[in-house]
């Protein structure tokens, strides 16, 4: 397989998209930077689940807070799909794709 296609895998897969769409709501709500730079700076598998963890309990105090039916938590299934993916492709395609999910305008 080719690097574009694993790009291209990574890029439009969905749990990618859900994390980065969580990240993206918490950029704009609460201003979350601290999260962008802990990804940012994950390098091995471990620092990044560490990152996802953290990321995910700011997430979580942010949906209770706001209590909106528009904020979409990341579920079980996105989770474990972000880990195999991360297996599959390395941490720094996952964290890129991640952060660019969440840099872009919807």
């Amino acid at each position: 397989m080719s690097t574009s296609s694993n790009l291209s895998d990574v890029f439009s897969n969905e749990a990618v998209r859900v994390f980065g769409a969580a990240l993206r709501q918490s950029l704009q709500m609460q201003e979350d930077y601290a999260s962008i730079t802990d990804f940012e700076f994950a390098e091995t598998k471990e620092a990044f689940a560490d990152a996802l963890k953290r990321f995910l309990r700011r997430f979580n105090g942010l949906a209770r807070r706001a209590r909106r039916e528009q904020l979409r938590r990341p579920d079980e299934k996105s989770l474990k799909e972000m880990a195999q993916l991360v297996d599959q492709h390395g941490v720094k395609v996952v964290r890129a794709a991640l952060i660019s999910h969440a840099l872009v305008k919807e």
